[in-house]
């Protein structure tokens, strides 16, 4: 079975590319494995997909080979750190920071906002060894946690410090800040309010 992906939703350079793509899949655990899988059903099912929309089942295909061919590569020590990739990561994070208070801020409007697929956002910071939307939830989470405590507004309410940083619903955020900081944000405010 021959897959023919665009070369530029394959983020990996040429001299890696050419030394993976002659290897047969790896029959070991992984997403080497969970590929084949995939596409054998597709082969298998192929007559009774016809109603199914093509762009989506193609759309995972791209995908999972990506995520098989960097894994691939990151195992053979192909992929060597790329300046311009910790550049980009590092304008992307400083962009996320200073947008925290957009509510409606998504990976999406991120990869727009930069000129890149989203898919080579998340590979930006799956290098990172961290998701887009964790480290959003980390960087909103740890603003609000520093304005509960700014002795210059101790009648903020939390309310109007979670809208504040991008967060639209209580409950989430009273169960986002709890899971990181161990406590609830009233009970922290309280806390260190009380201190001496």
């Amino acid at each position: 079975m021959v897959v023919n992906l665009p070369r530029g939703a394959v983020p990996i350079p040429d001299h890696a590319l050419r030394s993976l793509t002659t290897q047969p899949v790896p029959p070991r655990p992984g997403p080497g494995m969970i590929l084949a899988r995939f596409l054998e059903g597709l082969a298998d099912h192929w007559e009774s997909l016809e109603s199914t929309p093509t762009e989506r089942l193609g759309s995972a295909v791209v995908d999972l080979s990506v995520a098989f061919l960097m894994s691939l590569a990151e195992a053979h020590g192909l992929l060597s750190p790329h300046p311009r990739r910790s550049e980009l990561l590092q304008e992307i994070k400083a962009f996320i920071t200073q947008n925290l208070g957009e509510p409606h801020l998504s990976p999406q409007q991120i990869a727009a906002e930069h000129h890149i697929s989203v898919r080579y956002l998340h590979l930006l910071f799956h290098h990172d060894k961290r998701t887009v939307r964790g480290f959003l939830q980390e960087q909103r989470l740890e603003h609000c946690r520093a304005d509960l405590t700014d002795p210059f507004h101790p009648g903020r309410t939390v309310g109007v410090i979670r809208a504040r940083w991008g967060f639209r619903d209580d409950a989430v955020f009273g169960r986002a800040f709890k899971k990181a900081y161990g406590i609830s944000p009233g009970e922290y405010r309280k806390r260190h309010f009380q201190a001496p």
